[in-house]
């Protein structure tokens, strides 16, 4: 089985999310400190490009720092190794999440064959839960398609109705009875749909289950 995703990636990934908030990809306090070696590995495990540097370049040039590029690189390095392992691909691809193709060349294979499979599984569930939710949107118009069938027929019994207002109420009950027709069709359509979409995930699941990753 897959191996889970290192706590320290969901750690840092919320720090470099607080941090970019603001706009400047690095604050004032981040600037004076200087530790450019834990911000390199902080954006290289985040899967961001080593360019990121020149944003925290911009970013603190403002308060008259220069980044150290060698301590910001080796720390790069490092994170962007442990980003582009094949477990954090999969979980990347698994979560429908894009990646900046960011990865060595020796590991850029393994990172994409990983991200793949889990993007498969991410996509066929997607699939899944919109076959899911239109059936049950159409079983609940279909409920509400057949009350309002009842209801016009109620109200054709009604001795102050116009002429007009009788054709009117006539047209609106067939719009109504072709549309739960319609429905009636429909819903056992997607039933098969959603049993051949949830064979094909079970399946999937199924062959990556003994796949490391």
């Amino acid at each position: 089985m897959r191996t889970p995703l290192s706590p320290i990636v969901f750690s840092i990934g919320l720090i470099i999310l607080s941090g970019c908030a603001g706009g400047a990809s690095v604050s004032q306090n981040q600037c004076i400190a200087s530790d450019w070696q834990t911000l390199g590995y902080r954006d290289g495990v985040n899967g961001l490009r080593s360019s990121q540097l020149l944003k925290h370049q911009d970013a603190c040039v403002e308060h008259g720092i220069i980044p150290d590029r060698s301590g910001y690189m080796a720390g790069w390095n490092e994170g962007i190794r442990e980003y582009c392992q094949p477990n954090n691909a999969f979980e990347i691809g698994e979560l429908g999440r894009g990646h900046n193709n960011v990865c060595p060349g020796e590991m850029q294979t393994t990172f994409t064959t990983a991200y793949r499979e889990g993007r498969k599984l991410y996509l066929l569930r997607v699939e899944v839960a919109n076959i899911e939710r239109a059936i049950a949107q159409s079983e609940q118009r279909l409920e509400a398609v057949k009350a309002e069938i009842v209801s016009s027929a109620t109200h054709q019994l009604d001795p102050l109705l116009t002429p007009a207002d009788r054709i009117e109420l006539a047209a609106h009950t067939h719009r109504l009875t072709e549309e739960r027709h319609r429905l009636q069709h429909d819903i056992p359509a997607l039933l098969d749909e959603l049993d051949d979409k949830q064979a094909e995930l079970d399946g999937l699941r199924q062959s990556l289950a003994g796949v490391v990753y």
